[in-house]
C-alpha cells in the first residue's frame, strides 16, 4: 500500500526528532513523524543537564564516561575535552532555552521545567582532579566562567555534600529541564504547526533509486517524501545501512536511579567521577548514569545501580538511607568522537541526519534541529553545519 507523498519524513521522536519536526512545520514544510516509543530511547536516560561548558570540558557526564574508559575506580579520573567549535555549538544552543522555554509553553501549554540553580558544581575529589580543573579555568577563553571553590565554600553552598573533598569547580548558569516534557513539548508544537504523526511505527527502510531518496516503508505501507531525516538514536545507524549509507553510531547504556521524593536537598547539579546527580522538580533526585558498550541491551544490573548508589551516597551521605523510587536504563546514541551527526550526505540526495547528540543530546537538541531545518530548505545555517557531516570520518 502505497500513501500520499509528504515534503518530510522524520524517522524517530525523540527530542531531536521532534524539534526537527516543528522547525520544519514552522516553515510551512509539510511533515510526517513516524515513532514507536522503544525501551532505552536516549531521552529516558537523561537527566535533562543544560550543561553546555560542563560537558564541553568534561565536568559533567564526560568525566564517567573517562572513568570508564580508563577503568579508573579510584575516583582520579580527568575529564576530555570536546573542541571548542562543538562547545560554542553548546553554548549557543543552551542560550536558547529560556526563550524557548516562554514559547513552547505558550503553544503547547506544556511546562518543560527549565530550572535554575547555583550551576553545575563538580567534585573534586583527588589533587589530581583538582590540578586538571584548575588547567581548564586557566584556558577557558574571555567570558567563560568556572569558579574554583574551597571544601569550605563547597560546604557553603551545598551544605549536604560530603566534606572529603578537595573543592569544587563551578560552572555558574549550568541548568536543568525535564527532558521527557521537553520531547513532548517539541511534539505537540509540531502538530500545532501542522505536523502529522504516526504513533507506534516504525521506518522499517529508506527507499532509494540510484542517488536520490524517494520514500519510506514502513511495515506493508510505503510513503513518498521529498526528504527523510534520520532521527533515530541509538538506531541511527542500522536505519542509515537501508540505504546503504555508513552511520557510526552505537548504543551507549546509561543506568539510572531515581529517588524517592525528598525536601530540597541539592540546589545545584552535582557530578563526580562516578555519578551526576540532579533534584527534579518534584524532589526526587536522580542520578546517573552509567556508560556501557552492551548493544541494545535495556537491562538493569545490579553491579551498575549499586556503583551508581555509592556515588551517590558518597557525594551526599544523607542518601543513605533514602528510598529508590525506580531504576531504568537508556540508549544513548555515541559516536566515535562524541559529536553529533548532523545534515546530508554527499552523493544521496534527500537523505538528512541529525543523529548521535550522546551525552549533549538534550543542550544540544534547539541547534541541532534548526540548522537540520535550515539545511533542508535552503536558509543559511545560523551555524557552520561542516564539522558535523558523517564525511567527517572518511578522513
Amino acid at each position: 500500500m502505497t500513501s500520499r507523498g509528504v515534503d518530510v519524513v522524520i524517522a524517530g521522536g525523540g527530542v531531536v526528532g521532534h524539534a526537527t519536526a516543528w522547525e520544519l512545520a514552522r516553515r510551512d514544510i509539510e511533515v510526517l513523524i513516524v515513532d514507536r516509543h522503544l525501551p532505552g530511547r536516549a531521552t529516558s536516560a537523561s537527566a535533562g543537564g543544560l550543561w553546555p561548558v560542563g560537558e564541553a570540558v568534561g565536568l559533567g557526564c564526560g568525566v564517567i564516561y573517562q572513568a570508564t574508559r580508563t577503568g579508573s575506580d579510584s575516583g582520579d579520573a580527568v575529564p576530555a575535552s570536546l573542541p571548542a567549535v562543538f562547545r560554542d555549538f553548546l553554548v549557543e544552543s543552551n542560550r536558547r532555552f529560556p526563550e524557548l522555554a516562554g514559547e513552547l509553553e505558550d503553544l503547547t501549554g506544556v511546562d518543560i521545567e527549565l530550572d535554575s540553580g547555583p550551576g553545575l558544581l563538580f567534585l573534586m575529589q583527588t589533587a589530581r582532579q583538582q590540578a586538571v580543573v584548575d588547567n581548564i579555568a586557566r584556558g577557558l577563553p574571555e567570558g567563560f566562567v568556572l569558579e574554583i571553590l574551597s571544601p569550605e565554600e563547597v560546604g557553603e553552598l551545598e551544605p549536604a555534600v560530603c566534606r572529603e573533598i578537595v573543592g569544587g569547580a563551578l560552572l555558574p548558569g549550568e541548568d536543568q529541564v525535564n527532558p521527557m516534557m521537553l520531547a513532548e513539548a517539541y511534539k505537540r508544537a509540531a502538530l500545532v504547526n501542522g505536523a502529522r504523526f504516526q504513533n507506534d511505527r516504525l521506518v522499517d527502510e529508506i527507499l532509494r533509486e540510484n542517488d536520490r531518496v524517494v520514500g519510506v516503508r514502513m511495515g506493508e505501507e510505503t510513503v513518498a517524501c521529498g526528504h527523510v531525516v534520520n532521527a533515530a538514536g541509538a538506531w541511527a545507524g542500522q536505519l542509515a545501512a537501508t540505504a546503504g549509507i555508513t552511520l557510526p553510531v552505537e548504543p551507549v547504556r546509561g543506568q539510572v536511579v531515581l529517588t524517592q521524593a525528598l525536601p530540597p536537598l541539592i540546589a545545584s547539579c552535582l557530578s563526580t567521577s562516578s555519578c551526576y546527580l540532579a533534584q527534579k522538580r518534584h524532589g526526587e533526585i536522580l542520578v546517573g548514569s552509567t556508560t556501557e558498550h552492551v548493544g541494545f541491551d535495556t537491562g538493569v544490573t545490579e553491579e551498575g545501580i549499586r556503583g551508581l548508589c555509592r556515588g551517590a551516597v558518597g557525594a551526599v551521605p544523607a542518601l543513605a538511607d533514602v528510598g529508590v523510587k525506580r531504576v531504568w536504563a537508556g540508549l544513548r546514541p555515541g559516536t566515535p568522537d562524541e559529536m553529533p551527526i548532523l545534515g546530508p550526505v554527499a552523493g544521496v540526495d534527500g537523505y538528512v541526519n541529525v543523529a548521535g547528540g550522546f551525552r549533549t543530546g538534550i543542550v544540544a537538541a534547539p541547534l541541532m534541529a534548526r540548522v537540520t531545518a535550515q539545511a533542508i530548505v535552503g536558509e543559511t545555517p545560523d551555524v557552520a553545519i561542516a564539522p558535523y557531516r558523517a564525511e567527517r570520518f572518511e578522513e
